[in-house]
């Protein structure tokens, strides 16, 4: 099947209906389908498991406090202490907010009172730091709300105080910077992955042809690849992240480059030794068609296990990639065949390949550089081995710091405006005010949560919590302005009215955490916190149903148990899978085996490396959480290109002549193109660094490390030094003779493997 597909594309006619084909196919997607970037959510909760609590809770205030807004936090601090000027400028601040000239979706404003001073929550215990609360009503990530609160920032900075720092930050900004970063990824990245992919294609194969081809063909595939994921997201309710965009355009950049160098690459070797392009095409395909397939095959088996994972981030990424790849390999087996096969040897100007060129190339493809390096190997297979590990093995000790880092704020710039209110709030305030971890409470029928017991219940509740060592201060119905403030019954109601749900059945507690709400130890806190409401509760007469904890601290310890579980039960699945692939393809059980194992030892090589740049050299506060995870995703799935193309070209070769000859022929064949591949698609993943994200930054580093890692070392040394050591127990149980590459060994000086 596959040999007929490939054989139509590169005849006489096939090449032109594929390419029309294509062309149209591609042109009525486009034009019908929407755009990727129409169907991406950036709100956190959307991403975690459905029977996680923090997701319950983030339902529940949506149904139950739909009039509830994100908190924009205006913070302002004078080192020397707040002066008149300060709250007449906070004043200013809150009547405009409260003003007719303020935006519509402005809701409750809570400004400092300097009678009432510290007492009213609002204002530093030092007396140096005081923010301006205000709820902006409306989904975060839509324009409406990015307007209100860009023109809130445009309002405090113009008020100009001399020395008094002034920034807008808190949930509701933190957001706001978030969109806006991930507003500009998809052209940047588009922009930097095109211009460095086409240097380097320009560098590997001094043609401009060759570099323009590959661009033409994955822009294309990208196009249409981006179109089908957003129908697919909007009509499966799938929530597709800012950050699993960029992840599939540099994926698809990467691994649509490298098909395509699998196939150019052979096919000017067969134009050496076929003067019709027609033919030399179908050899080519017919030769790494199955190669293409089977590395294809590896990331959509790869795809279809991160279906499994807990969390909806890893879930979406599944279907999205898997969508980018199947079309890119796809357009490998057909349109990028076609297009070559179009051009001919002018695909190569001006290098053309010569036709009995190859006759030269065969005295001496044993001088070329991966020639001799396959000569050092064969020749001492473990002593090679053992220096590769005990190298790479040094890298394992910079796994000894590792820790993960859940906080948002960490990836955005310094210069981003939430992250400088949050620096400012956290000089003056317990580090949790910025982001409070929230108690939701379901009353029982009838009761509401102003009536007098009720409120009796709530404040018990909220002052049992507000002991919990890891909390520094509680706010709710019965005591609005926290626990050090009036209670509820000196205060205007609609003080207190801001914790409670419109119809009064259910109630909001905030706990201020005094450590940073994304902190291991504010995590760690979350289920004693979730254990403590419920005793507390139950001893009101309150049903553990009916207290929910939430927050951004309660998601991302739920976004940490949910990965834990998947890093667990995925990530093994998804090597099983891809050593199952190699088994069919390869025939083989033992070669499987330890070139998972390989994958499996430059991932923690790689990873230990990343954690000694980023926490050791660089001062970070950790590995973003979903780093490591992606990492081994994409090290499995994207390096097993380099053993399916090495592997099998070591089989075909085995078939003609002895294994060490073999082995070191197909390395000096595949060495170049592996190489040039391993760049590329290293070269694209480093795209990711240019970004202003730290978690994307990270991501790109390790995965562009691990893939050079994988093609200078793994696949040039290790891989061929194990081949070699293991000799014919490489295809065992193939049993005939036929089925057994390498089974006529007589030594590596054997000649040369025929051509024709």
């Amino acid at each position: 099947m596959l040999g007929y597909l490939t054989d139509f594309a590169s005849s006489p006619r096939g090449k032109w209906v594929t390419l029309v084909a294509w062309l149209f196919a591609a042109g009525l997607l486009i034009s019908q389908l929407p755009m990727l970037n129409e169907a991406t959510e950036n709100e956190q909760a959307l991403f975690l498991p459905g029977d996680a609590e923090a997701t319950r809770a983030f339902e529940f205030a949506q149904e139950r406090f739909p009039s509830a807004g994100t908190p924009v936090l205006i913070v302002m601090r004078q080192p020397g202490g707040l002066g008149p000027g300060s709250y007449e400028a906070a004043a200013r601040i809150a009547d405009w907010l409260s003003g007719p000239e303020a935006p519509d979706n402005v809701g409750r404003v809570l400004s400092p009172d300097p009678d009432m001073g510290q007492r009213s929550g609002l204002v530093s215990p030092d007396g140096t730091t005081m923010y301006v609360f205000a709820e902006v009503l409306g989904e975060p990530a839509e324009d409406p709300f990015t307007d209100t609160v860009n023109s809130i920032r445009d309002r405090s900075a113009s008020i100009g105080l001399t020395g008094v720092e002034i920034a807008v930050g808190g949930p509701g900004g933190l957001v706001v910077d978030l969109v806006g970063v991930f507003a500009d990824i998809d052209t940047l990245l588009l922009l930097v992955t095109v211009l460095l992919v086409l240097v380097l294609l320009i560098i590997i194969y001094r043609s401009p042809v060759m570099a323009a081809i590959p661009l033409l063909g994955v822009g294309l595939v990208f196009q249409v690849a981006g179109a089908i994921a957003a129908w697919f997201a909007i009509n499966l309710d799938l929530p597709v992240s800012g950050q699993t965009t960029g992840i599939m355009t540099v994926v698809l950049f990467g691994t649509g480059t490298d098909y395509v160098l699998f196939v150019s690459a052979r096919f000017r070797e067969e134009l050496t030794r076929h003067g019709d392009r027609h033919e030399a095409m179908r050899r080519t395909m017919r030769g790494v068609g199955g190669a293409v397939a089977s590395a294809g095959a590896t990331i959509l088996v790869a795809c279809v296990a991160l279906g499994l994972a807990t969390l909806r981030s890893y879930q979406a990424l599944g279907p999205v990639i898997a969508i980018a790849v199947a079309l890119m390999m796809l357009a490998a087996l057909t349109l990028i065949p076609a297009l070559l096969t179009i051009f001919g040897r002018r695909a190569f100007w001006p290098m053309q390949p010569r036709l009995d060129a190859e006759t030269g190339r065969q005295l001496d493809w044993r001088r070329s550089v991966y020639g001799r390096v396959g000569a050092v190997v064969l020749r001492r297979p473990g002593l090679t081995l053992a220096v590769t590990v005990l190298g790479l093995g040094v890298l394992l000790a910079g796994l000894i710091p590792y820790r993960t880092n859940y906080d948002q704020l960490e990836s955005l710039p310094e210069n981003a405006e939430s992250v400088r209110s949050v620096e400012l709030l956290r000089s003056g305030f317990p580090a949790g005010e910025l982001s409070p971890t929230r108690l939701y409470v379901s009353l029982p029928p009838g009761a509401g949560a102003l009536d007098p017991v009720s409120l009796q219940q709530l404040d018990a509740l909220t002052l049992e919590l507000a002991g919990h060592p890891a909390v520094a201060d509680a706010s709710g119905p019965s005591r609005p302005l926290g626990t050090g403030g009036p209670p509820a019954s000196v205060l205007p109601e609609s003080i207190a009215q801001r914790f409670v749900s419109p119809d009064g059945s259910a109630a909001r507690i905030d706990l201020v955490l005094e450590e940073n709400p994304y902190s291991r130890e504010a995590l760690d806190a979350v289920p004693d916190l979730r254990s403590l409401a419920r005793q507390a509760g139950a001893s009101l007469g309150l049903s553990p149903g009916s207290l929910l904890i939430g927050g951004d601290t309660a998601e991302a310890y739920d976004t940490r148990t949910a990965g834990n579980r998947d890093s667990l039960v995925v990530l093994p699945l998804i090597l099983l899978a891809i050593g199952l692939v190699l088994a069919v393809l390869l025939r083989s059980l033992i070669a499987p085996l330890y070139l998972m194992a390989t994958i499996a030892f430059t991932y923690f090589a790689t990873l230990g490396l990343s954690v000694a740049v980023f926490v050791l050299i660089f001062d970070h506060v950790g590995i973003g959480y979903a780093v490591p995870f992606f990492l081994f995703v994409f090290l499995n799935a994207l390096s097993v290109d380099y053993n399916i193309y090495l592997m099998s070209r070591i089989r075909e070769e085995a078939r003609r002549s002895p294994l060490k000859h073999a082995t070191r022929y197909a390395l000096a064949r595949t060495g170049p193109v592996i190489t040039s591949a391993g760049i590329i698609l290293a070269g694209t993943f480093s795209a990711l660094m240019t970004l202003p994200l730290q978690d994307l930054l990270q991501l790109g580093f390790a995965v562009a490390v691990g893939v050079l890692i994988d093609t200078f070392i793994t696949r040039t040394l290790i891989v061929p030094a194990l081949v070699t050591l293991l000799g014919r127990w490489n295809w065992w149980p193939s049993r005939h003779s036929s089925d057994i590459p390498g089974s006529h060994d007589a030594g590596e000086d054997a000649p040369a493997p025929a051509r024709g």
